[in-house]
């Protein structure tokens, strides 16, 4: 079972605060599992930005798909930082749990 499909423990919960560009990127993101876009609040609530709430293990998992993809699309043929790859940075920053 993958750790996004688990029962929430809300004893671990952390609460990630997204930016509105961040809220549209990821319930755009076609490389997220459909679980992870089920966790966001609907676009009417997210206006300005939302609150996340996920395990430590949700957000390792997000964490490591946001890091998948800046891989793949977060660099020009410069090696410069694209526009997705700053979001993603800021994603990964966010789900960080050290």
């Amino acid at each position: 079972m993958a750790i996004l499909d688990q029962p929430i423990n809300e004893w671990y919960m952390l609460k990630i605060n997204l930016s509105k560009i961040e809220y549209t990127y990821l319930s755009q993101a076609s490389f997220l599992p459909k679980k992870v876009k089920t966790m966001l609040p609907p676009k009417d609530q997210a206006a300005d930005g939302c609150m996340l709430t996920v395990s430590e293990e949700q957000a390792d998992e997000i964490r490591d798909l946001c890091g998948e993809r800046l891989q793949i699309a977060g660099f020009d043929k410069d090696y410069a930082l694209t526009q997705e790859g700053e979001i993603l940075e800021d994603l990964i920053d966010k789900f960080f749990t050290a």
